[in-house]
This record gives structure tokens, sequence and C-alpha cells, in this order.
């Protein structure tokens, strides 16, 4: 007990002091190695007081992973400053000790022990942010901005990975609702509902495994109007994580078809898939466009409420609802339109796919799917889910809590 009470003095100094020169090195940005390694003090003493504490894990791996991928040491020194103040002040906030950074924490000297006894008696009531099993939408909005710089910052190399990963395992949702929606169920909007129920895998795989996802990260225009990061180092990850989905999404596509499961049950999955394309390719630019909109305003906001929760089930739970409506609505998202309309592209000349269709007594207009119709969609679909994501969510939510901070800063 004596011993757990001296690393808690430890930890408290050291996280006093490491906020205390948090206006020293923002003015000259020289300090930011230091505060790195003073970083990693307060981290370990954390694990060692807190072994149990799955938030805190939660938030120390986060912050591990970060640095561990070069995310830290790719910034300025002013940058990177702010960013390591950001993770003491989340650790600090996550153990009772917001009040280290607050104006009045002269007057509450004295109170550190008995908050850090709080915590680990009952950790849900340490502070405002851990009282809930949600973040409030102000925090949500504060943690999308870090995020926003985080991901802006990650080397080059594990954004590409990542964004593979992503449009692989959006392409695994398009998969997964081509089956489901290949034979009507009960009713043909109940098939669309059950589809965009399944689809939201994709995103769930996003969001859980991780990965680096073009159209969420959108909501990263936060911390462009707030200065953290630079137009040219957002436009380069868009660019970066644009291609690496369009690469997973493809790649994808391939191994289906050499796989030969479209070919089951008829060809009932090439069928449904061919009847997929052809709706997207026959839409106009404007039409296109704002469905564009519609859906990648559905697909942040599902990220969005998936930042709220903390533990898997509640990301889960936030994310099936936003994502289904834009799917069974038939809203168009670019990373999944990469994927459906791939592997249209691949079966369409299949003589026995033809020749199922034929059987079926279905016909499906192929005349626009070609590589001309794969671009006329995916343009202003792209360009929709920029002006949903960026201008409908992350700038709807940055005027409404953030423009302030700038304002201060």
């Amino acid at each position: 007990m004596q011993r757990e009470r001296g690393i808690e003095r430890v930890l408290v100094e050291k996280i006093e002091s490491l906020l205390n020169r948090e206006n020293t090195s923002l003015r000259d940005g020289t300090d930011a190695n230091s505060l790195q390694m003073s970083l990693f003090e307060v981290q370990t003493l954390v694990k060692q007081l807190y072994p149990n504490d799955e938030n805190l894990k939660e938030i120390l791996d986060r912050q591990d992973l970060f640095i561990r991928k070069g995310g830290i040491g790719d910034t300025t020194g002013i940058t990177k400053t702010e960013m390591i103040m950001d993770f003491a002040k989340e650790i600090a906030e996550s153990i009772g000790l917001e009040f280290l950074y607050n104006e009045d924490h002269i007057r509450n000297k004295g109170l550190e022990f008995s908050n850090l006894e709080n915590h680990k008696e009952t950790p849900s009531m340490t502070s405002s942010s851990n009282s809930s099993d949600s973040l409030q939408p102000r925090e949500i909005a504060e943690k999308m901005e870090k995020v926003g710089v985080q991901k802006v910052n990650l080397n080059s190399f594990s954004a590409f990975i990542l964004a593979i990963t992503a449009g692989a395992f959006i392409a695994l949702g398009g998969i997964y609702f081509t089956f489901a929606t290949s034979q009507i169920i009960v009713t043909r909007p109940f098939t669309q509902i059950i589809g965009g129920m399944v689809f939201s895998m994709g995103l769930i795989l996003v969001v859980i495994a991780g990965a680096e996802l073009f159209t969420g990260n959108h909501l990263a225009i936060m911390s462009l109007v707030s200065r953290k990061i630079t137009a040219s180092k957002l436009l380069r990850n868009w660019i970066l994580v644009y291609a690496g989905n369009f690469l997973g999404s493809v790649a994808t596509a391939a191994i289906l078809y050499m796989s030969k499961a479209w070919t089951n049950n008829g060809y009932q999955f090439g069928i449904r898939a061919m009847m997929i394309a052809s709706h997207k390719v026959s839409l106009g630019f404007v039409e296109a466009f704002f469905l564009g909109i519609l859906c990648n305003s559905l697909v942040c906001l599902a990220l969005w409420l998936a930042a709220s929760g903390k533990k898997v089930s509640d990301k889960v739970l936030a994310i099936i609802f936003p994502i289904s409506a834009f799917v069974a609505i038939g809203f168009e998202h670019s990373v999944a339109n990469m994927y459906f309309l791939t592997f249209s592209l691949m079966i369409k000349d299949d003589p026995m796919l033809l020749s199922a269709m034929k059987t079926a007594g279905i016909t499906v207009d192929m005349s626009n799917i070609d590589y001309i119709g794969v671009l006329n969609n995916l343009v202003p679909v792209t360009l929709g889910n920029i002006v949903g994501g960026c201008l409908f969510v992350g700038l709807v939510y940055w005027l409404a809590y953030l423009r302030n901070n700038r304002k201060e800063n």
C-alpha cells in the first residue's frame, strides 16, 4: 500500500510537471523530445498503478501505436508538443486529475491522492468523460479533432497499408450485401434493409480492427480548420488513402472472381452483382453527386457515434443503423463502388453467367458497364462524399463545438 502511494505521488508530480511546461514548450517547440520522454514515464507509471483498467489500456495502446508508427516523429516541433500535451491531458482526465490543467488547480492542491484513490475504487466515477458509457457531443468533437491530426501525420507506408486493408474490408461488406440480396426476402425493401445491416460489417471491421478509409478521413477537416494540420498534408493523406482503398477493393474483387464463389446457386450472386453495377453506371452526374453527399453524411455520422462508445458493442451498435440506412435507401459510397463496379467488369463477359441470366429471364443493361462507366460514377460520387463528410458533418460540428477554441489559440 505504501509503495502504491509512493508511485501515486510520483505520477501526480510527473503529470503536473509535464503539463506545467505546456505554455513554454508551445512557444518555442524545442523541448518536444524531452516532453515525449516525460510522457513515456507517465504512461509507464499508469500501467503499474492501473493494470486492469480497460479504458486506460485502450487509451495507452492507441497512444503507443501512434508513437511507434512514427506519427509524432513526422510532425513539426510545435505540433509534436501539442500532441504530447493532448496525450498527457487525456491520461490525466482518465484517472481523475483533469484539474491539474484547469485554472483553479492551485485551489485544489492536495486533492490528487483522494482522486487517484477514488479512481482505483470506482473508475467509472472519476471524471465527466468516464461517468457514463459514452462521450458527450463536445468530447466527441475534441476527440475527432485529435484523431484527425494523428491520421494525417501517420507515416505514408502505414497509412497506405491500412488503406488497402480498409478497401478490402468494405469490399467484403459489399460481397456480403450482394449475397444477402441475391434473392428476395419477403419484400424488396425488407431485403435491402437486411442487406444494409450485413454490409455494416465492412465499417465495423474498419473501426474495430483499425484501417484508413477515405470517406472517414474527411472528418480530419476539423483539424484543418482548427489549424492543427495543413491543407497540403490533408490532401496528401486523402490521395494516398484513396489509392490504397482502390487497390484493396480491386484485389478483393479479383480474389472473389478467382474463387468462383459467385457462380454458386445458378449464378445468383453474379446476376445480382451485374444488376447492382448496371444501376450505378446508369446514374447521371448530378444524381450520383447528391447521392454521394447523403451517403457520406451517414457514414461520418456512424463514425462519429462509434467514437462516443467505450466498448466494442457500443461501437458496433452505433455503426449499424446509419450504414444500413444508406445502403438500404441506395446512396452512393465511392469505396464500395470501387468493388461493385470493378467486379462487374471482371464477370460481364462470362458465357455461363450470360446463359444463366437468359435462363432466369433477367435482362440487365450492360452497355455502360465499362471503364468509362466506372469513371463516370466514381468521379461525382467521390466529390459528393467529400462534400457530405466535410461540410455536413465535420464543419457543422466544428462550428458547434470547436470554433471558439481557435479564437482562444
